[in-house]
């Protein structure tokens, strides 16, 4: 196995396991604005629920990219649904962070 293809799967285990993580924050998120009644205010859950897919996406690219040698595409993909994620979640802090006022 060359330096690329170990590198690759590196980048891919680290998305994998922030993926993984970063679901059960949204879901984690998402059951306490339920529980306080504060998705009645607030399109932060709608968003947050969206953000979920979009980490689910990123592991399964993830995965994909781990089991199968050379596979430089769905890396990228998971790299960038990961990104996309946590831009979704700073969005997410900031209509959280606007809606107290």
């Amino acid at each position: 196995m060359n330096r690329e293809t170990e590198r690759s799967r590196d980048v891919a285990r680290h998305v994998f396991s922030g993926s993984t993580t970063m679901i059960g924050v949204c879901i984690t998120i998402i059951a306490l604005f339920r529980v306080m009644k504060i998705g009645m205010r607030t399109y932060a859950d709608e968003v947050l629920g969206l953000d979920n897919f979009i980490f689910i996406a990123a592991a399964l690219c993830a995965y994909s990219a781990i089991r199968k040698d050379n596979n430089i595409r769905m890396e990228r993909a998971a790299d960038l649904l990961f990104f996309a994620g946590m831009a979704v979640m700073l969005v997410v802090g900031l209509i959280i962070v606007f809606s107290t006022y």
